[in-house]
């Protein structure tokens, strides 16, 4: 991560350099000055980005990056998005030879000024102004409100510097003003203490509950891309559980989790509480830790409406996960959340109550039933579920680890799972005189069945041999 920092920061530099060469003052801003000062590189970043704002209007800045890639993504705002050339062969200096590599993206914004906000989402207008002060003010928070020029100084106009090193978020001016011009900015703040592990200003977050209601008129896309960057944040747990009713106000599912008693000795939480431990104890990877710490957040999303007490008063919540399954996914769908992410967290949630046990024979069933990618999320919830009730053994703990260990071995030992590992296939079932249709599949699974219970070796002979038998016994 530091080398790409490294990258971003001598990038930034010399375009910056570029522009002033041409006679444009030129600032790298906003969130990679932030990261630039806190020595970070969030691990979101899967390419080297950079934000300038210029003096240069959009066509004076298509100018000087005349040899590189263009795209006017945000023209009416005054911004274009330069990329370098995959082949450039001009000559250049060797400084500037990095500018023609690939793997990064650089936006290049006339300095602005927003103009009133009639639907509290976007800017009636935008205005583009003569100075980076004015451009600065316009931002949301004082940690993002920071300018770097092309020689390292950093413009700090509002105490930016001193709020990152305070660890707090702050808006620039009126924070009131601020979410009233676009709400989405009061889930830009929770998604910074997220991640960040920052705390929010005192009247910053006065403003953020009292204006919470705004959050209603932006787009479930726009909410549910900082939710989603949010629970994946290293403090999401402390976030949720703090603005609860700020996030229920497009997410009422968690107002309902929360408080809600589970009634029984075997769960000491509420539902909402006993998910986010859940959450914050699953292990995830880069890959999957947005969708499944989401997944972790609402797996128990069913709980209130299948609760039900016994002639003792102890609560159960028979059925909840596939209660939980249809819950999730008619959020998720409202959310205008992606098909794979909504397919992947549903079927962990579906499945998040199956009981696993050290039986290779069914460990390779199901690892063929949902792969075992998936089956592996659905074990890790399990048993991160199981450390939220807050009674998790030692027992039981060990027993986790061990199913764990049995699926990587199969995995390692490349054991005959599915069709596809079959040491036959459909041509060798017609070769036998089977029909075309469904009765080829049915042999096929038949035979697989066979290898997984050990009852037939995984040999092309051996299986041909059976498949023969069956054919005759039917």
């Amino acid at each position: 991560m530091k080398e790409k920092n490294e990258k971003a920061i001598t990038i930034a530099s010399l375009l910056l350099k570029r522009l002033n060469t041409a006679g444009f003052e030129a600032y790298l801003v906003g969130g990679c000055v932030r990261d630039m000062i806190m020595g970070i590189e969030p691990e979101e970043y899967k390419a080297v980005d950079v934000d300038i704002a210029s003096s240069a209007a959009p066509h004076e800045a298509e100018k000087v990056f005349c040899d590189m890639n263009i795209a006017e993504t945000g023209i009416k705002h005054g911004t274009i998005t330069v990329t370098a050339p995959k082949d450039h062969i001009a000559k250049v200096s060797a400084a500037e030879s990095i500018l023609f590599k690939g793997g990064w993206n650089a936006e290049i914004t006339t300095f602005r000024c927003d103009g009133s906000y009639s639907d509290g989402r976007h800017p009636d207008e935008v205005g583009f102004v003569s100075t980076i002060e004015e451009d600065l003010s316009r931002r949301d928070f004082t940690m993002n409100a920071l300018a770097c020029d092309a020689e390292g100084n950093i413009l700090d106009l509002f105490g930016g510097k001193e709020d990152i090193s305070r660890r707090v978020i702050r808006a620039v001016g009126d924070p009131e003003r601020r979410f009233r011009e676009d709400a989405l900015r009061i889930m830009r703040a929770l998604r910074f203490a997220a991640c960040l592990g920052f705390d929010i200003e005192e009247e910053t977050e006065r403003a953020a509950f009292e204006c919470r209601a705004l959050l209603k008129n932006i787009s479930a896309e726009r909410f549910f891309g900082e939710f989603r960057r949010l629970a994946a944040g290293k403090y999401a747990g402390k976030v949720i559980r703090k603005y609860t009713e700020i996030i229920g106000e497009i997410m009422p599912e968690l107002l309902r989790m929360k408080g809600f008693s589970q009634n029984n000795p075997y769960h000491k939480y509420d539902v909402l509480e006993h998910c986010i431990r859940t959450m914050e104890k699953i292990k995830t990877t880069n890959e999957n830790r947005e969708y499944m710490r989401i997944a972790a957040l609402i797996h128990d999303i069913g709980k209130p409406d299948t609760y039900s007490e016994d002639e003792k008063g102890m609560g159960h919540f028979y059925d909840h996960a596939s209660a939980g399954n249809v819950k999730a996914e008619r959020l998720l769908r409202r959310m205008k959340a992606d098909k794979s992410t909504i397919k992947r967290i549903c079927t962990i949630i579906k499945y998040h109550s199956l009981i696993f046990e050290k039986d290779e024979a069914l460990l390779k069933k199901w690892m063929n039933r949902f792969t075992p990618a998936v089956l592996f999320e659905i074990l890790e919830l399990k048993k991160a579920d199981n450390y939220a009730t807050g009674n998790m053994s030692a027992e039981l703990l060990r027993k986790f680890d061990d199913v764990e260990i049995m699926m990587e071995r199969i995995l390692d030992e490349s054991q005959c799972f599915s069709l596809k590992d079959l040491a036959v296939n459909g041509d060798d079932m017609i070769a036998l005189g089977i029909e075309r249709g469904p009765e080829i599949g049915e042999m096929l699974k038949a035979l697989l069945d066979m290898v997984i219970e050990e009852k037939a070796a995984n040999e092309r002979s051996v299986l041909l041999e059976e498949a023969g038998r069956l054919r005759d016994e039917t």
